[in-house]
């Protein structure tokens, strides 16, 4: 039986998500790996081991591994988590209503994030913005490991 994953390095390879990166787990080991989507590519195209860099084929190597592998399980991506749902759940439980209400605001159109981590900076409460946003990740990761059966010690900081 596999020794119980991180919960803290399950959010840590969760938030290195985005278009360039897809994090995995194995499910017997716990082992959490990040492929990127170069690699993914690259191996889904057909490959000579002898064309890259030492370095890379490990990489590589590993790659095909995890899309060979039954035992690797994808983590939860940037649609499965939705920051910006994650970020209008915090605008709305501001108890300030004139804090609130220039909040959510700030979250619309182009520039949002910036808007709203700017607004935030200026009433120093970044701090609070990101214990928000670790607990809504750990909640995600949470539900996501119980769905697949993987034990978690809760190391969350």
């Amino acid at each position: 039986m596999a020794l119980p994953v991180s919960l803290q390095a399950v959010i840590d390879e969760m938030d290195t998500f985005g278009d360039d990166f897809q994090p995995y787990i194995n499910r017997q080991t716990g082992e959490l790996v990040t492929l990127s989507s170069d690699d993914l590519c690259i191996v889904e195209e057909g490959f000579d081991p002898a064309d890259y860099p030492e370095w890379q084929q490990e990489m590589l190597q590993k790659t095909v591994e995890v899309l060979d592998s039954d035992a690797y399980a994808p983590l939860p991506g940037k649609f499965d988590i939705h920051e910006y749902a994650i970020m209008q759940r915090f605008c709305f439980a501001v108890e300030d209503a004139g804090l609130r209400r220039e909040l959510q605001d700030q979250i619309h159109g182009a520039g949002a994030f910036r808007r709203f981590k700017d607004t935030l900076n200026r009433h120093n409460m970044l701090d609070a913005w990101y214990a928000w946003r670790q607990a809504a990740f750990a909640e995600i990761a949470i539900a996501w490991l119980d769905e697949h059966n993987i034990a978690y010690v809760r190391d969350v900081r």
